[in-house]
């Protein structure tokens, strides 16, 4: 019983550092890169930047990791979910590395620019190849969140078959990521806000509930650990 304690401890720390590292990486590299003038700005402004992008490569380890010290446990109650939540995890540190990777490329757009300003063919291709690198970030960023979304669903429904933790914030999770599902559609289509607002702006709008519920449910594990007698029924599966 002490393993899983300290599993569910390992599960808890790893839903914070993946979801307070993305706060950060987003408050200190998001205001220069969705700024009109990110060319002229993002070379200059590198080292935030470049923290951002080390931060979010450790916040898609622990979204990695996250199925994989829950998976002992979670195989026990439905194995076809728990298998589910490992591939949709994995899927989504990739997309979160892809992104990162991508981001990175703008401080050498940037020095170009800089460099090319005086050339007005070389600035308006540079303006090209970002607003095109940009593009890339978006649609790579909306599928990061549709598979994000759908692990959210599997893993919240494990978690209310299951019982390892009370039933409000499996129900609470299932809702948060509906509604982010409800954003991803919006997003592909260009709908309501998304058709005003940068993507991530636009998330704000949707995310806030998923973020509170991870951040509860990782207090929740660090605390208290999970169920004890949903821990039993597994082990008797």
């Amino acid at each position: 019983m002490n393993t899983y304690k300290m599993n569910a401890r390992i599960v808890g720390t790893l839903f914070l550092i993946a979801l307070i590292f993305n706060l950060i990486a987003s408050g200190i590299s998001d205001p220069i890169l969705v700024a009109s003038n990110y060319l002229d700005n993002a070379y200059p402004n590198k080292t935030p930047i470049i923290i951002g992008c080390l931060l979010n490569f450790i916040c898609a380890v622990a979204m990695i990791f996250i199925p994989i010290v829950l998976f002992p446990i979670a195989k026990k109650h439905n194995e076809s979910l728990a298998i589910g939540y490992v591939v949709f995890r994995f899927l989504e540190g990739v997309f979160f590395i892809f992104i990162a990777i991508k981001t990175l490329t703008f401080i050498s757009l940037s020095k170009a620019y800089i460099s090319a300003s005086t050339e007005s063919q070389s600035a308006s291709f540079l303006q090209t190849l970002g607003q095109s690198t940009q593009s890339e970030i978006h649609w790579a960023m909306l599928f990061y969140v549709t598979i994000f979304s759908l692990g959210a669903i599997t893993f919240y429904s494990l978690l209310f078959q299951s019982k390892l933790v009370p039933r409000f914030l499996s129900v609470w999770g299932i809702l948060a990521a509906g509604l982010m599902v409800v954003a991803v559609i919006l997003g592909f289509f260009s709908l309501g806000v998304f058709n005003s607002m940068p993507l991530m702006q636009a998330m704000v709008y949707f995310a806030p509930p998923i973020a509170l519920n991870e951040l509860t449910l990782s207090i929740w594990l660090i605390a208290k650990g999970f169920n004890s007698s949903a821990l039993i029924q597994g082990a008797a599966k």
